[in-house]
């Protein structure tokens, strides 16, 4: 992100911390909103979780308050509806993890799992609000040679749209994470 859109503050203690900015952004297949919790301490706004998991969306909904919500399949997610739950709102950032289990190296990663295509929701989504950003993330199995065919749909869906695209495996162990 632009060094100016966030302004960053370091305490005495060494720790982050931000000063709320305008930037706004949508968390598709968001779970409970650990990442939107993750963007929301570094200062940006939550205006829409969507998930399909009733519980998960309930615990959304107790840490992102003045978030729109959205519970059910993505493809269930209408344009109309989506453009309703955003409220004429500028969307900077589309950002959401879809199911992995499909690329997984752990368990049974089955390449042709129905769920692997639910990408396509999000690419969606992005061309209906056309954000500066998108952050997709998943398991680094979905690098695996049998998810080739996966991976090349998946960036050639957003470089069709008009999105410099950069993979990158990160691991939690080098951000303080356990």
């Amino acid at each position: 992100l632009d060094e100016e859109l966030i302004k960053i503050k370091i305490r005495s203690q060494g720790s982050l911390s931000f000063e709320k900015v305008d930037f706004n952004f949508v968390d598709l297949f968001c779970g409970a909103g650990g990442l939107s919790v993750g963007l929301e301490q570094a200062g940006m706004n939550c205006i829409l979780g969507t998930d399909i998991n009733t519980y998960a969306m309930q615990s959304f909904k107790e840490y992102h308050k003045d978030a729109e919500t959205f519970c059910g399949p993505i493809c269930s997610l209408t344009d109309d509806v989506l453009k309703e739950k955003i409220g004429g709102k500028r969307v900077d950032l589309v950002c959401g993890g879809p199911p992995c289990q499909g690329f997984s190296t752990i368990g049974r990663g089955n390449k042709d799992d129905q769920r692997n295509s639910l990408f396509e929701g999000f690419v969606r989504i992005v061309r209906v609000l056309n954000p500066v950003y998108i952050l997709f993330e998943n398991v680094s199995g979905l690098l695996a040679a049998k998810n080739e065919k996966s991976l090349h749909s998946i960036l050639a869906s957003f470089k069709a749209l008009g999105y410099r695209i950069k993979v990158k495996v990160l691991e939690s162990q080098h951000y303080g994470v356990p």
